[in-house]
């Protein structure tokens, strides 16, 4: 009896540990159904901010494809010759946008020495814009840029924006046009600056069809001036900058186009049909297309 009794423990007590192990199997398996739900919401959710993030890079790319390879999207102010005008200049700067900038293409003065050009910085900085400008000839008494460089810094230089490289050349000097450690420079700068759209500014336009005057120095800032231009040419660069003639003016498809604009100040060179007449430029670039709107003072 005693050991019937002991054998029916033994099946009661394996009967109960299946029945027990059953038991925690289907506890295990509700709790995988329960959890099941929550599982696939996270995966879910992963998944669609997986979605989101490609379509976000997706667009950026679109974005910067539009135009060409670049992510260009700005537009600034270009004028030339003021020759002291603030009272122009004012007029300039109080129909920009937010976020642009303005280049003034020389001749900031009239050649009367630092304390005009002083003058003409105080009023550049209470304007609250950002500016860059580059020297003319009036700014260089006997091609001389000591004077410019003290009170504005550089005389040529180069920065980006966005994905646009913009090269400000000195290449008024007397008797000289582009000095050649300028040119050199301007070499490695634009080697430097592969994969970037280029836009130049100086302040006397290369090969102009006119001419001020006829001497064997106008001859060599000619050819340095041209020198230049095959740099810029070499780099691809849409669009040339300039000013030093009083006139609104276009005289070369390029590239680069020369687009002189030397109407912020100076008494025009020409009649009001053929350019000459006061006025600045909105220059806007997108991708990796420059354009420019006349905008009459």
């Amino acid at each position: 009896m005693r050991s019937e009794r002991s054998w029916e423990a033994k099946r009661n007590g394996g009967r109960d540990t299946r029945i027990a192990g059953k038991r925690k199997y289907m506890v295990i398996r509700e709790r995988k159904r329960a959890l099941l739900p929550a599982v696939l919401l996270v995966a879910a959710t992963l998944l669609c901010a997986s979605c989101a993030a490609g379509k976000a890079v997706e667009n950026e790319r679109e974005s910067a494809g539009e135009g060409g390879a670049l992510a260009n999207r700005f537009s600034f102010l270009v004028c030339g010759d003021p020759h002291g005008r603030t009272d122009l200049l004012a007029k300039v700067v109080s129909q920009a946008r937010e976020g642009e900038f303005l280049v003034v293409v020389g001749d900031l003065t009239t050649g009367k020495g630092v304390q005009e050009m002083r003058k003409m910085k105080d009023f550049l900085d209470g304007t609250g814009m950002v500016y860059h400008v580059i020297p003319g000839d009036n700014d260089m008494p006997k091609g001389d840029p000591s004077d410019f460089k003290t009170v504005f810094g550089p005389d040529y230089y180069s920065l980006d924006v966005q994905d646009c490289h913009m090269v400000f050349m000195n290449d008024a000097v007397q008797g000289v046009g582009c000095p050649a450690d300028e040119l050199a420079w301007l070499r490695q700068d634009l080697a430097a600056a592969a994969g970037k759209l280029v836009i130049g500014f100086t302040h006397v336009p290369p090969g102009a069809p006119v001419k001020m005057e006829d001497s064997e120095a106008m001859d060599r800032e000619a050819e340095s001036g041209l020198d230049m231009l095959d740099l810029l040419e070499g780099a691809g660069a849409p669009v040339l900058y300039c000013g030093h003639l009083h006139v609104f003016m276009l005289y070369s498809s390029g590239p680069p186009r020369i687009v002189v604009s030397g109407g912020a100040g100076a008494s025009p060179h020409m009649s009001e049909q053929s350019g000459g007449y006061h006025h600045f430029l909105r220059v806007t670039v997108a991708g990796d297309q420059v354009s420019e709107e006349v905008i009459r003072l």
